[in-house]
Order: C-alpha cells, then sequence, then structure tokens
C-alpha cells in the first residue's frame, strides 16, 4: 500500500511539473474585447465573433504548452468586476484591471487583447501580457490580417503561439507584417 501511495505521489507531482511553461506562469485569457476603429461607420466585432476568437487565442497558447485558468472562471471574474469586452466602454484592455481580474482567478499572467475590425476582411488584434504580481507588462504585439472568418480564426491561432513564446521566455515570432 506505501508503494502504491508513493507511486501516486510521485504521478501527481510530475503531472503538475508537466503542466507548468519554462516560465511558471499559469495563465489567464481575458475574453478579447471590440476596439472601436473610430472610422465613420465602423464594424465592431461581434460578441459571436469576438468569442470565437478568443477560443482559438486559447487554442494557440494551450497547443504551445501554456497552461490555462479556463474560461469557465475567467468570464465570470471579468463580469463580477463590472466589464463587458463586447462593448469598448466597457471593456477591460489595460494592465490595472487586466491585474485585478488576474488576482482573482488566481493567474500568474493574463492576457488581453482589443479587436479592430477596420472593414468586412480587414481584422487586427493588439494584445498585452501583464505580469500579475508586479502589474509589469511582459510584452506587446499588434497582429492584423485580411481574410474572411478562417483566416481570423487562424490569425487568432497563430498569435497565440507567439503570445506562448512571450510568456516562456523564448525567442519572440517575426514582427507581424500586417495586412
Amino acid at each position: 500500500m506505501k508503494i502504491f501511495a508513493l507511486a501516486a505521489a510521485m504521478l501527481l507531482a510530475l503531472g503538475t511539473r508537466a503542466s507548468a511553461t519554462p516560465s511558471g506562469r499559469v495563465v489567464a485569457v481575458l475574453p478579447l474585447a471590440a476596439a472601436d476603429s473610430n472610422m465613420p461607420y465602423g464594424l465592431l466585432p461581434t460578441p459571436s465573433e469576438l468569442a470565437i476568437m478568443t477560443a482559438r487565442l486559447s487554442a494557440g497558447l494551450r497547443a504551445k504548452g501554456v497552461p490555462l485558468i479556463v474560461a469557465g472562471k475567467v468570464m465570470p471574474a471579468v463580469s463580477a468586476a463590472g466589464f463587458d469586452q463586447a462593448t469598448p466602454t466597457r471593456a477591460c484592455v489595460v494592465a490595472d484591471c487586466a491585474r485585478r481580474i488576474g488576482r482573482s482567478v488566481h493567474a500568474d499572467a493574463v492576457v488581453v487583447g482589443a479587436v479592430t475590425r477596420a472593414m468586412a476582411v480587414i481584422w487586427g488584434t493588439d494584445f498585452s501580457v501583464v505580469d500579475v504580481r508586479t502589474g509589469k507588462l511582459l510584452g506587446e504585439m499588434n497582429v492584423g490580417y485580411k481574410g474572411d472568418v478562417q483566416a481570423m480564426e487562424r490569425g487568432e491561432w497563430d498569435a497565440g503561439g507567439c503570445l506562448a513564446r512571450l510568456i516562456q521566455n523564448k525567442k519572440a515570432c517575426a514582427p507581424d507584417p500586417g495586412w
């Protein structure tokens, strides 16, 4: 029985280590926010587009080994703090509120982003990664893409992979050439 307990403890310890990033950070991804392009008749991303983009961003981070706080804990924390990511005037897109939400879900770092939809097929997302303990920005990234919904989804997946490199203290991705 002692051998079984020891083996179970070793597996638990190994499983815990295997889920951590090289930087040791557990990350919360805030739902991506709509950003106003300040263009006449500018389009805002819809709530469903923002949800899809956030899911693809999270999938890209996970695929590169970044342990994430489950969205089911993050979204209620955003709402409880009084933010609405679908509304540019009520969205959390800065370090201070991201840090507050990160603390409430016990994250080490938070990914926050704002999506601009310049035209029907031109998209851009500005990301920041915030260290919850210090409040400092670990890094920022801007990506742009042109195309249909599949291009948008692929763009957010790729962005997740590049943000994972930043979070894991690896060499950064090449700068985005834009649209």
